[in-house]
């Protein structure tokens, strides 16, 4: 289960483990996709150097109609569906799975559709941010600010990191 009383708005080194400790979770959640399914690390994690709050982020695209599903098999596989988070295009879930770092790691699973705007957004920032390790960084020094100063106040965080990330967003999109 997620464990609530962790801090929202940290920041931690990006870890070298951070892409085998995907690797083995998306080898785990594969059995329950069909061939057409995509699934991908995305976020902080996936960006080597980068750093942030060290959780697991998987985004997942399916076809519109399979969202439902997929967030059941999901759930059967220990992920809490999380409502208050979702949208029509969009289906969140979370685990706190052992870790060897930290004892365990929150996982975050976004469930879409295919071609969802959010799901390219995601996809075309994180490969942006790999091959541009000067945004990387510009944007790690503003999260890095943006977590202390935010005292878990989501408006502060996002009203100090967001200028950032648009603006990384907007070159990744070109």
């Amino acid at each position: 289960m997620y464990n609530t009383g962790m801090k929202k708005y940290v920041f931690k080194p990006y870890l070298t483990i951070f892409p085998d400790l995907y690797k083995k979770e998306e080898a785990r959640i594969k059995k329950i996709l069909d061939k057409d399914d995509l699934i991908e690390h995305f976020g902080s994690t996936a960006v080597p150097g980068l750093g942030g709050k060290g959780i697991i982020d998987i985004y997942i695209a399916t076809k519109k109609n399979r969202m439902k599903a997929l967030s059941e098999e999901l759930q059967k596989l220990g992920y809490e569906y999380r409502p208050q988070a979702v949208s029509e295009e969009r289906l969140f879930h979370k685990i706190s799975l052992p870790d060897p770092v930290e004892g365990e790691r929150v996982y975050r699973v976004h469930v879409a559709f295919i071609k969802n705007k959010d799901w390219v957004n995601a996809i075309k920032l994180r490969d942006y941010l790999r091959k541009h390790p000067a945004d990387a960084q510009k944007y790690a020094k503003v999260k890095k600010i943006a977590a202390k100063k935010a005292k878990e106040e989501r408006e502060i965080y996002i009203q100090i990191k967001g200028p950032v990330l648009e603006e990384i967003l907007e070159k990744a999109l070109k």
